[in-house]
């Protein structure tokens, strides 16, 4: 039995407030630090998820490359080693067709209808490749990353309409720095005969840098953090092409270490 004393002690214990053993509710300021650390933490981690998905982008950009690569073998194999032809660099083109020598515009897939009227057929350049069904797949020619006036959902519609033009992201260079239209002949061998867009700047896929196919089907990343060719494609509008040449522009993708391209 509980005596006088146990009762005593036991009416304290009941009196005593009952406290929580767990934390203490948030205030409004817990709150708000809360809120604001996750705010700093997604804009920490918001440029890191960007440069992940930008080098996605890459990986598909280079598995394009490749694949045009095979492409291009293929089409060689059957067309006696020439690799697909292009009126934009043929100095063979008759003056009243008014195709200038012109090897920026060699991300022209088909022709427009009046270019293509002058011509045996309206394809042109690595557009030879799908029109001689060696590469089946529209979106190979187009690059994930790109930002300009020609993504690939522009033109989804215009690939089933015959004698309009298409354009491409991919820019295809058609011969070798020694002239030589044929796969096996150029040199040397790791000349670069395709790349990245290069007519403008909006057509300058990563803007760091771009994915460059060889003659020898290789492929490689030619870095561009202090933007050298990002600067010479920008110029473009004040004809810088016209006035250096565009060849020169491929001359240094070819040679990565030196210094080619005049300092703009």
């Amino acid at each position: 039995m509980t005596g006088p004393v146990g009762k005593s002690r036991l009416r304290k214990l009941l009196r005593r407030p009952i406290r929580s053993s767990g934390s203490r509710a948030f205030t409004l300021v817990d709150v708000l630090v809360t809120l604001a650390v996750v705010v700093l933490l997604i804009g920490i981690m918001l440029p890191g998820m960007g440069r992940v998905r930008e080098i996605a982008r890459q990986v598909v950009c280079k598995s394009n490359l490749r694949q045009l690569g095979l492409g291009l073998m293929l089409y060689a194999d059957s067309s006696q080693d020439q690799l697909p032809y292009s009126v934009f660099i043929d100095p063979r083109q008759p003056k009243e067709n008014e195709i200038d020598y012109a090897p920026e515009d060699m991300m022209t897939l088909r022709l427009s209808r009046q270019m293509g009227m002058r011509t045996q057929t309206n394809w042109d350049g690595l557009g030879l490749l799908y029109e001689s069904e060696v590469l089946p797949s529209q979106e190979i020619f187009y690059c994930p990353s790109h930002h300009g006036q020609h993504p690939f959902e522009k033109y989804a519609d215009a690939w089933r309409t015959p004698r309009v033009e298409l354009v491409g992201n991919y820019q295809y260079r058609g011969q070798g720095p020694n002239g030589s239209t044929r796969l096996t002949f150029i040199e040397p061998s790791r000349a670069s005969i395709a790349a990245d867009g290069l007519r403008a700047i909006e057509d300058y896929n990563h803007e760091v840098g771009l994915n460059v196919l060889r003659a020898d089907l290789s492929l490689f990343w030619w870095p561009d953090p202090l933007g050298l060719i990002g600067d010479f494609v920008e110029s473009a509008s004040q004809d810088s092409y016209q006035t250096y040449g565009f060849d020169l522009l491929w001359d240094q993708i070819d040679a990565p270490n030196e210094n080619i391209l005049p300092n703009r």
